[in-house]
């Protein structure tokens, strides 16, 4: 009878590892997953970064050509009372447009 007691008792604990062995498995399989989620995440921003990033290069590129009259530039430059730069910058993005330039700095 203690033998068979024994048995039952190896039997049992040998069923307590094993299942504490399945969930060792489950957290590292878990974990694997996790972490090619966040790679998948992150390479994603890194590449949404990137598109960004070029986009504003873009542009950049793009207002440099726009030619603006100096005239332009000190009209915005003194009624809104800032800088020479700035005035030059609001009057590029609005193509030296100085009615949507001034409806822009006043929205």
């Amino acid at each position: 009878r203690s033998q068979v007691m024994a048995e039952s008792k190896r039997g049992r604990a040998t069923a307590r590892e094993a299942s504490q062995l399945a969930e060792v498995d489950k957290y590292v399989e878990e974990a694997e997953v996790d972490k090619s989620k966040a790679e998948k995440a992150l390479n994603s921003i890194k590449d949404d970064h990137k598109k960004e990033v070029e986009a504003a290069r873009q542009r950049e590129k793009e207002l440099s050509k726009v030619k603006v009259s100096s005239s332009n530039v000190k009209f915005i430059q003194t009624q809104m009372e800032m800088t020479q730069e700035k005035a030059e910058r609001v009057l590029k993005v609005h193509k030296d447009d100085v009615i949507a330039a001034v409806r822009s700095l006043l929205a």
